[in-house]
């Protein structure tokens, strides 16, 4: 048996992830692909969660592909909290992947080649932990967007917002001259926004909850459901000015110049906003500056499960905005790519020195003994 690319994609995004649920992994792989993997014993499930772990031979053998360095080192935990906490990353780490974010750097500098993402649990057990008791799942390099990655889903906790600040500009403080926000991503927009919408109240402490965290961030905020959509969201957000070149895409001959710069352009007489990205408090700013110009309502373009999850019954239904639904032929203007998850290739795995990675055929089941 021949590894084809998707498979050993597929033993790395574990490695990295340590836990990932089937259904979840099922986005990559075929169930005749995991099976495979699992009868290799490359692969095997963790009894409680059900989850899909790498094994100690899986492990062993990215160490023979890639070098011990570029493997990471994260201590196993089999600890129910944090086995959840890391069915929770696999998410983002898999939506990331299907965006096309690279999710395997193995130090913060390997951020310096976008579109990458940072595990933040990588360097949280070695010597002195530089992320503190911060909740940043991870760092995003979106080529002209840094993201401070948070899972967010209703009962997360709260959060140090200052701890969270210092930890993200601290981190990060290497790469200028690129804009920061923060990425708050989730099973699904609407679980996010259950939490972000919480009732909370207010105590004299320094940890607040995210709904809090999220009205007084002077930084973007982005929504990203991990799922397929949020994977095309991030393809979107990994091109260099991608509002301005999506705004243009969409409208063609019928763009007009903004009058104002809480907007993205005009079209046919009212503010057009490009909420692709999901900064929702950027489009809700945006309407409130269109009612005091005597505007009721204002044209807004996002993707297809953006606007079935959130754009319709919070600004279509609502009456506050007309909401168009981009195209994939306008989305692939910019991206250069079919609007759709990625996935790995089937073909031949190649190592780095043009050689084939195989493994022994399977054993026939027989009796013990014989």
């Amino acid at each position: 048996m021949l590894f084809s690319e998707r498979d050993i994609e597929a033993l790395r995004l574990l490695c990295w992830c340590q836990y990932v649920l089937p259904e979840n992994m099922s986005k990559l792989l075929g169930t005749t692909e995991s099976e495979n993997l699992i009868a290799l014993k490359l692969v095997r499930h963790h009894e409680k969660s059900g989850a899909l772990m790498l094994s100690g031979g899986g492990i062993l053998l990215l160490k023979t592909i890639y070098g011990d360095s570029a493997i990471p080192n994260i201590s196993p935990s089999y600890r129910e909290p944090i086995i959840q906490r890391r069915l929770r990353l696999s998410r983002m780490v898999l939506t990331a992947y299907q965006g096309k974010v690279n999710p395997f750097a193995a130090t913060m500098a390997d951020l310096a080649k976008p579109p990458a993402l940072f595990l933040s649990a990588l360097t949280r057990d070695r010597g002195a932990n530089p992320w503190g008791s911060t909740r940043i799942a991870a760092i995003a390099h979106l080529r002209d967007l840094f993201c401070a990655i948070h899972y967010v889903c209703p009962g997360i906790g709260k959060l140090a917002l200052t701890d969270e600040l210092n930890a993200f500009t601290n981190q990060t403080a290497r790469f200028r001259d690129t804009r920061r926000a923060f990425l708050f991503a989730g099973e699904s927009c609407g679980n996010i926004l259950t939490e972000l919408e919480a009732s909370e109240p207010r105590t004299d402490t320094k940890l607040i909850s995210y709904g809090a965290a999220y009205r007084c961030l002077q930084f973007p905020v982005h929504l990203l459901s991990c799922d397929g959509t949020g994977a095309v969201q991030l393809q979107i957000m990994s091109v260099p000015d991608y509002r301005r070149k999506l705004t243009r895409a969409a409208l063609k001959g019928q763009y007009q110049p903004p009058e104002n710069p809480a907007w993205d352009a005009l079209f046919q007489g009212m503010p057009f906003i490009m909420a692709a990205d999901m900064d929702l408090r950027r489009l809700d700013a945006a309407v409130s500056i269109a009612r005091q110009k005597g505007h009721p309502q204002i044209a807004v373009a996002g993707l297809k499960g953006q606007a079935e999850a959130v754009l319709f019954p919070r600004y279509r239904d609502t009456g506050k905005a007309r909401v168009f639904i981009l195209t994939g032929e306008t989305v692939s203007e910019v991206t250069g790519r079919l609007p759709v998850p990625y996935s790995p290739p089937r073909t031949q795995f190649l190592t780095a020195e043009g050689d084939v990675i195989d493994a022994p055929p399977f054993k026939a089941p027989g009796r013990a003994g014989r």
